[in-house]
């Protein structure tokens, strides 16, 4: 699964610093004939997927490792300061 994710990650990679680099193309052979250089959905789909994965891997992270510790009375200091910070916006 890794290797996989890996796979994914450094195609994504490799197609956005072709876009950014200019090259020469041989207009008589085509790699891609059914794609111009854009992102499938399917890539697209991965890769949103990941980005979920990640950002909710590392909300439970923060979730246990750094809320779960706090005391009653700091977690009411958070939460205040939160409705402060929300009210003032």
């Amino acid at each position: 699964m890794g290797r996989i994710v890996l796979f994914y990650l450094f195609q994504f990679a490799r197609r956005v610093l072709q876009g950014f680099t200019a090259q020469p193309r041989d207009e008589s052979y085509n790699r891609y004939e059914d794609s111009d250089g854009r992102l499938s959905k399917t890539a697209i789909a991965m890769i949103t997927g990941l980005g979920l994965y990640i950002a909710i891997g590392l909300g439970y992270y923060v979730k246990v490792h750094c809320w779960d510790e706090l005391t009653d009375a700091q977690k009411g200091v958070v939460v205040q300061a939160m409705i402060a910070n929300d009210q003032a916006l």
